[in-house]
């Protein structure tokens, strides 16, 4: 249930309120999930927290100023809803926290955002880059969101849109540890949708700039999508040189029921040739308007020394048994939205 409201009193992180906001929101979402997955050493059942989207709460709210311009803002907190802790530890809005003022001429934003690579990585495969079955999110190595963050993101031109931002750093600063230069481009046009991201981010020590570079495409034919993706990251400071190519497509089988296949393939340009692959299968099936199960079915190959797992929307997935290992298994969840 979406709940507005001038005051919510509710929440345990506020003990009392008095808005003036236009409208506040109290929204969530709650993902648990089952699986059964081999990691090199037989396998194992276990429960897990946000397999194809992330849980959460937060807090969304507009206030209208005249001259077609709002102010706007999200606080946004990640849980693992298995045993009820914070998905970041000593943190109250790890997801987002940030203000801004939108109008017309498009939106500014500070604070802490998710970023760009994140927001359209959806527009990459077929299983819009969470479950298990996404080899593209499992294979590719990107920051999820950047704090001390200005952005700017244009009203939309011809199906085109885009978006800047500027991350400040840990202690402040265009060129401190920490800080980061992130964009997009978007575009959508009937049935045909693209976008090229990216984001380069000095490490906490200030000795590399690591970058991502993430491109998708996808078109329709009536019941069925087709998707293409590609990433390109460069991570000095964690020894990751690699390039991700990927292949999906979506089928509609009837109004509440969704399948999904998908291919990608990793190839590590390091000297350690550190190479994977993964072939996945997703099933959804909408049980109401804010409640949805589905079913994940994945194969993962390493080669060599390589360690990549099969994660999820917002978990990191269980551990391999042993460098190169590979990874095979069942994901059934189920989300509730409210």
């Amino acid at each position: 249930m979406v709940i507005k409201a001038a005051c919510v009193g509710s929440l345990a992180l506020l003990s009392q309120c008095a808005f003036a906001q236009d409208g506040v929101t109290l929204y969530g979402l709650v993902d648990e999930f089952a699986q059964y997955v081999n990691t090199g050493n037989g396998y194992t059942a276990a429960l897990g927290s946000s397999g194809q989207w992330a849980s959460r709460i937060g807090l969304k709210g507009s206030e209208d100023i005249g001259g077609g311009n709002q102010i706007r803002f999200v606080l946004e907190n990640g849980f693992n809803p298995t045993d009820g802790s914070l998905a970041q530890a000593n943190t109250m809005f790890n997801r987002q926290a940030w203000i801004g003022v939108s109008g017309a001429w498009g939106q500014v934003r500070v604070g802490r955002q998710n970023s760009p690579v994140f927001i359209d990585q959806s527009g990459q495969d077929a299983f819009a880059g969470v479950t298990q079955a996404s080899g593209m999110d499992n294979l590719t190595t990107f920051a999820f969101r950047t704090s001390n963050t200005i952005s700017y993101m244009t009203p939309e031109f011809g199906g085109f849109q885009a978006g800047a931002y500027i991350g400040l750093g840990d202690a402040g600063g265009f060129r401190s540890a920490g800080s980061s230069y992130q964009f997009d481009v978007t575009y959508e046009h009937g049935p045909f949708a693209a976008f090229v991201a990216g984001q380069w981010l000095k490490n906490a020590g200030d000795t590399t700039t690591d970058h991502s570079i993430l491109a998708g495409a996808s078109y329709t034919i009536g019941s069925a999508t087709v998707y293409g993706g590609y990433s390109d990251s460069k991570w000095d400071d964690i020894g990751i040189d690699t390039r991700v190519y990927g292949l999906s497509a979506k089928y509609q089988l009837n109004p509440v029921s969704y399948v999904s296949l998908g291919y990608a393939i990793l190839r590590d340009r390091t000297s350690q040739n550190n190479n994977a692959d993964q072939l996945g299968l997703m099933v959804e099936y909408d049980v109401s308007k804010r409640t949805n199960v589905y079913g994940a079915l994945s194969f993962l190959r390493n080669r060599n020394q390589a360690e990549y797992t099969l994660a999820g929307a917002a978990n990191a997935g269980l551990p391999l048994a042993y460098p190169g290992a590979d990874a095979r298994g069942l994901q059934v969840g189920v989300v509730h939205r409210f």
